[in-house]
């Protein structure tokens, strides 16, 4: 009789406050048979901390041991095992190691699931008062100048709000990289995020690469979110903005044709609405 396959369980696991383990996460984390970890240590410390109890293998498995450790995880999958995939903190697979496993569950027709929780791009977006309709995000800041300022370039033209994770220690320097390539745009300075002395710093980016060029490198982990490139007023003047409206007005609703308009032109969502009244009027 052929055994049935596993099952893959992605888990998000706190960042900060213990409180942010979910009772579904907890209870996975109890009944699976290998805990594959971004670092047993840190594991082993949520469950002693959370007073969780688990009869599970630990199995170390990140970026530096990932093509060895792969084809026994996937041995212990296709054997019947529950395997536990689990990071440091947050979310596993965000800007961590992971996805290979994943996608060889996929190929090998392995059941994959996740549970939700804690992420400081999504938290960090939610808090920060900048476009969150549309976001990217980019990872960590390369290291050096030269190739922060062709990750930057990459992003320079995009409408969209740019989330990226940064070292306290670079931070100054990131940032006036940030301002040469995207010009004086708003942003946030995210640090600590979820966790007990979690703090925001918004302003443009000017300013803020001349606040942290000056001051001692800030405590904690760093996510600097930008705010995307905004339509300058005269490459939608009110004729091509109409003809827009008009054609989606064809298609939908007046509300739903301002929203798509004021979104893919960057105008005032007040200015595409007078517009498609007048337009309605017409008609």
């Amino acid at each position: 009789m052929t055994q049935s396959a596993g099952q893959l369980v992605v888990i998000a696991t706190p960042i900060g406050n213990l409180g942010d383990l979910s009772p579904r996460a907890a209870e996975w984390l109890q009944k699976a048979d290998i805990l594959a970890c971004e670092d047993t240590r840190m594991t082993r410390k949520l469950l002693t901390l959370t007073g969780l109890r688990t009869a599970a293998k630990f199995m170390p498995y990140h970026d530096h041991n990932g093509q060895t450790m792969r084809p026994k995880l996937l041995d212990a999958l296709q054997s019947g095992k529950m395997v536990a995939l689990v990071s440091d903190a947050g979310t596993p697979l965000v800007s961590d190691p992971g996805y290979k496993l994943v996608a060889a569950c996929h190929d090998a027709g392995i059941s994959v699931t996740a549970i939700p929780g804690p992420s400081a791009v999504l938290a960090g977006l939610a808090a920060a008062g900048l476009p969150s309709d549309r976001f990217l995000f980019a990872g960590f800041v390369p290291h050096s100048q030269k190739a922060a300022k062709t990750a930057f370039r990459e992003f320079a033209n995009l409408s969209v709000t740019s989330i990226w994770f940064d070292s306290p220690r670079r931070l100054g320097a990131s940032l006036q990289i940030m301002h040469e390539i995207f010009g004086d745009r708003l942003a946030v300075i995210a640090r600590e995020l979820t966790k007990l002395h979690e703090s925001y710093h918004r302003n443009t980016l000017a300013l803020l690469a001349e606040f942290y060029q000056q001051a001692a490198p800030p405590k904690g982990e760093i996510v600097i979110l930008v705010s995307g490139m905004t339509t300058s007023d005269d490459t939608f003047d009110t004729a091509k903005l109409t003809a827009m409206l008009r054609e989606e007005m064809q298609a939908t609703s007046l509300r739903d044709a301002v929203q798509t308009v004021s979104q893919i032109s960057g105008q005032s969502r007040k200015i595409i609405y007078s517009l498609a009244i007048d337009l309605d009027k017409e008609n």
